[in-house]
């Protein structure tokens, strides 16, 4: 399990999308954060490793998605970071049903260069990273439970032991209205993922941020001993910030008898973050990423300042 270890910052073709702003060209300033995209198009709603590509400080291939809604307006890029190097970004062309506002990003276990992007109304697309595009295999796929006006921003996938697909999924919350956390089993075809009977589903609310319409859940990922992690964001709806961001050990995603999920996770009163970002430190953290060992990393969307993302580590 990790360890919770407060960290302090500061204070504590269908449709060729146009590439958003480009990154800056330095390597990034001293706290550690690194520029992917500028503007509000540049910003960073979903991140996964690629499968099988070597992660250590600084360095990783990444695929994120921007929650951009225009027809020429970039929905997928591919990051190269590597240390004491400007991150290489390259926005995607997307092959397919264009979707609006794409919030959340996971790999495919096992199938390298295959996503699941989710949109912020609960809409889940199988794409394929490949050749310096993004092609969708199928129609998109609503999550299960969805209901009209939930928003969200987090997803993902788990293998477990059997060789078992769960996916988890959350819708954000809103200051007293709390996340709602689910989880089904998917296989995912060629025609899209294909979602099992949704098994577990528990609210969550978390301690920080806790002002400035609070979005408890703003992206999780789930470990490979079933840890789940959640991201949370503030939004004061103004887009120079301040924002404040923190990522908690959430609970644990486990599966029973029967080969159902089953969620645990921890009462707000229990949740202590391990990663904390002030509104002194002005970070939205929208995605997460985990590789083996000790490696974690942040991405933001920032509104008029971007995306950008940082690497972190997780005591073990």
């Amino acid at each position: 399990m990790i360890r919770n270890a407060v960290i302090a910052s500061a204070t504590a073709l269908c449709a060729f999308l146009t590439a958003a702003p480009p990154a800056t060209g330095t390597p990034g300033p001293s706290d550690g954060w690194q520029r992917v995209g500028s503007g509000v198009l540049g910003g960073v709603s979903g991140m996964a490793l690629v499968e099988g590509a070597p992660v250590a400080q600084g360095l990783a291939d990444v695929v994120v998605v921007r929650g951009n809604e225009g027809d020429h307006e970039s929905r997928v890029a591919t990051l190269r970071l590597r240390p004491g190097q400007a991150p290489a970004v390259s926005e995607l062309p997307w092959l397919g049903v264009l979707p609006a506002e794409l919030g959340a990003l996971d790999a495919v276990p096992g199938r390298p260069g295959h996503y699941i992007a989710v949109a912020g109304r609960g809409d889940a697309y199988h794409i394929v990273v490949a050749d310096g595009r993004a092609v969708v295999q199928g129609s998109p796929v609503a999550l299960p439970g969805r209901h009209d006006g939930d928003s969200y921003e987090s997803f993902a996938l788990h293998r477990d032991r059997s060789g078992r697909t769960f996916a988890v999924w959350a819708t954000r919350g809103s200051g007293p209205r709390e996340a709602v956390v689910s989880a089904s089993s998917v296989r995912v075809g060629a025609r899209g993922p294909e979602f099992g009977t949704v098994t577990a589903r528990q609210e969550l609310a978390v301690p920080f941020p806790n002002e400035d319409e609070v979005r408890h859940a703003s992206d999780l990922k789930v470990l490979d001993d079933g840890t789940v992690m959640v991201a949370s964001a503030s939004n004061p709806h103004a887009d120079e910030g301040p924002f404040a961001s923190a990522v908690y050990e959430a609970g644990r995603l486990t599966v029973n008898a029967a080969h159902d999920a089953v969620l645990r996770l921890k009462p707000k009163d229990d949740l202590v973050p391990f990663a904390l970002f002030t509104k002194r430190d002005n970070r939205k953290i929208e995605a997460i990423a985990f590789a083996p060992g000790s490696r974690a990393v942040w991405g933001t969307d920032d509104e008029n300042d971007g995306g950008s993302v940082k690497f972190d580590a997780v005591g073990r």
